[in-house]
């Protein structure tokens, strides 16, 4: 299975484009490109896929008791931002994106 030029000028036509000659020729090398990748996922031998479902009863792996802690875990995220506020981190406003009264960005 494949595309061929013509099949690319027709869809290109479809769409009201009109690519150049160089244009139609990429075009048909990606499209089978995409179509060989899709024939060979085909191709791919499933029967020892695990589903969903198996996959998620696998027992995770247990973290090393050695490991060093986190450096980010101790304390709230308030006491490491620069400003804090009902909850939220607090940046500092871009003045581009401050508009006028009359809805134009100030400058």
């Amino acid at each position: 299975m494949g595309v061929s030029k013509d099949e690319v000028r027709r869809i290109a036509a479809l769409a009201q484009l009109r690519p150049d000659e160089s244009a139609v020729e990429r075009l048909t090398a990606e499209l089978n490109g995409i179509l060989e990748h899709i024939q060979r996922l085909e191709e791919v031998d499933l029967t020892q896929a695990v589903s969903g479902d198996e996959g998620s009863q696998r027992a995770l792996p247990i973290r090393d008791p050695e490991m060093e802690p986190d450096l980010l875990a101790p304390g709230a995220p308030a006491d490491r931002a620069p400003d804090w506020q009902e909850g939220f981190f607090v940046v500092p406003r871009l003045r581009a994106l401050d508009r006028d009264g009359e809805g134009e960005v100030a400058g």
